[in-house]
Formats: structure tokens, sequence, C-alpha cells
């Protein structure tokens, strides 16, 4: 049962899982908020709960200040029967519908739910039962469920703090999908190095290094982002690139140049025996004897310009690693220069 209580803002309480020292308010977010109150009032929907004389709100904390600073006295609240764990959920759900909010404030909640759940008599907790908590999964296609892209963005990013190769603020001001992209993948490629570890090809200060590499990429790539600099779908691959330049600079190549160049090898090899592009060439030759219109032919000649460029550029690669590779090798024989 619910009802709608005038509160005063003096009463007015946080979630109690709401980490305010870690995660504070947002002051761009408050300016709109306070001139938004000042311009049409505060919008009702703060949902909350009564503790003692006092109300402790499940979410809209940003609007519960912004009311203060723009000099209300008192705010409704929807007051509902809610326990420790439904407060913890309409945290969660009402910021993990929307892919547009800031990262941050996902990532506070999906702390405090690992938090609550691995501090109650929960026993094996994994980070899918995190996802199911807040309710941030959705269905596999063999059955059963999997994380969603909110789960999956703070999953990984919440393993790269505890690793201690992150901090929460260099992570500030990205999107869902933006930390997504970031995080998993250098999750991705900091598993690889621990693989590759296991094998014992690499020693554990090798890995070591290479993952310090890996977290500083994170940060530029996250950098690049909030400047707008890369588009989300490059995001992936930037951050391969900045992976292998800053190893580069700071003399860290191996086992990066492995993890790197077999990254790159698998997907010229994907690009080559398994690519649509590649089919839908095949089908503009087929159609080639048959087409007749002036500006189909010009769409041809495009099209041929462009794998002409494809072709050279692969050449001047294929040229320059081979001769990398003779000068490599005269030098361990004890010849010349090339």
């Amino acid at each position: 049962m619910s009802i709608i209580k005038e509160i005063s803002l003096s009463k007015v309480d946080p979630n109690p899982y709401r980490m305010l020292g870690d995660y504070p308010y947002s002051e761009e977010k408050l300016s709109v908020l306070v001139r938004s109150i000042k311009d049409v009032g505060l919008w009702e929907g703060v949902i909350g709960r009564e503790k003692d004389d006092r109300v402790e709100i499940a979410f809209g904390h940003h609007r519960i200040e912004a009311a203060k600073r723009a000099g209300l006295s008192d705010v409704n609240v929807v007051i509902r029967d809610l326990s420790d764990d439904d407060m913890l959920r309409f945290m969660g759900r009402e910021n993990g519908e929307d892919y547009r909010t800031d990262f941050l404030v996902l990532l506070e909640t999906w702390e405090a739910a690992v938090k609550q759940l691995t501090s109650s008599d929960v026993t094996g907790c994994q980070s899918i039962d995190i996802a199911r908590f807040l309710g941030w999964t959705q269905a596999r296609s063999g059955g059963g469920d999997q994380f969603n892209r909110s789960a999956e963005a703070c999953n990984s990013a919440y393993n790269l703090i505890q690793g201690k190769y992150l901090e929460r603020s260099d992570l500030e001001s990205l999107s869902v999908n933006e930390a997504r992209e970031i995080c998993t993948r250098a999750q991705a490629n900091m598993k690889r190095l621990d693989a590759m570890g296991k094998q014992g090809n690499r020693t554990a200060s090798e890995i070591e290094k290479s993952k310090k590499q890996v977290a500083k990429a994170v940060k530029a790539t996250a950098k690049q982002s909030r400047e707008g600099q890369v588009a989300q779908r490059d995001l992936r691959s930037t951050l391969d690139v900045n992976t292998y330049r800053l190893a580069k600079e700071a003399k860290v190549k191996e086992p990066l140049f492995a993890q790197f160049g077999n990254q790159l090898a698998d997907r010229i090899s994907a690009m080559l025996n398994d690519d649509v592009n590649a089919g839908k060439l095949e089908n503009i030759i087929e159609a080639l004897d048959v087409i007749e219109n002036e500006q189909d032919h010009a769409v041809v000649t495009s099209i041929k310009a462009n794998l002409k460029g494809l072709s050279e550029r692969s050449m001047r690669w294929r040229s320059k690693m081979s001769k990398e590779k003779v000068v490599e090798l005269k030098a361990i024989e004890g010849g010349a220069d090339v």
C-alpha cells in the first residue's frame, strides 16, 4: 500500500545504500534540476519509507538535493513499506532502465548489491546472482538468463577496480555502453594474459606489467571517449591500439605483443574466410554482366578503386613486415644491415 505525504526536507535521508562519499552528486545534473524546479516545480515520484520520525528515499537523490538548493522546504514523497532489499532493488531498477545514464550511478548500485548479498546469508554468491537481484538480466537464446548491458559493464568495471587497476574516477562521465565496451574488453584482455601466465610461457612479473598497460589504456580510451574523439563502435579496437602503443612507449612489449598480434591475425583470418562483405562482393561480381545503368557503373568503379587501395595498403604492410624480418635474421646471423 502506498500513500503520499508532504515531508519536510530536513527530515529526508538518503537510501542507506547510497554512497555519497564515493559517488558524490553530479553538479551538472543538479544545476539542470534546480533550474527546472524554479521553472515548473518539483515533479512527484520520489519513493521512500518511514523510519522513526524520518523518511529514507529509495531513489531521487538529485531531485531532493536540487529541491533544497532551489529553496523548497517540503516535498511530496510516496511512502511504502520497503525492506532493505526493496530499497536496493528500487535504486537498481530505476537507474538500470536508462542506458544513457551516467555509468557511475549504476556502478554504485552494483557495489551496494555486492556488499548486501555477500554480507548476508547468501552462500557462494556469483556475479549472475547480483545481476538477478537487481533485475539486470536478459533471456539467453539457449534458455536461462545472462547479464544485460548494465550488468556486463558494472561487473567488468567492479573487477578492475577491485584488482587496483582502476579508480572510479577513471570512468567518470561515461555512458553505460561506453563503459561496457571499454571495461569488458579490458577484462577479457587481462584474462587472456592470465591464461598465458598459467601456460608457463610468461613470468608473473611480465603478466602483471602487461596488465598495468591494459589499465593505462582504459584510462586513455575513456578520456578519448569523453572528449568525443572515438565513436562507440571503435572503442574496443581503440583500447587494443592504445594498450600496445603505451606498452611500446614503456618498453613493455612482452607478452602484450603476442596477445595483440594474435588478435589481429585472428581478425584478418576471419575477415578473409568468413566475411559478410566478401559475400556481397561475390554477388556484385555475378551481376556485372547485366549492369547497364550509368550510376551502377559508377558504383562498381568506386568499389574497384577502394579494393585497389586496400590491396596496395596490404602489400605495403607485407613489404614492411618482410623487411623487418630480414633485418632481424641478418642481425642474428651477424650479417650487415639491409
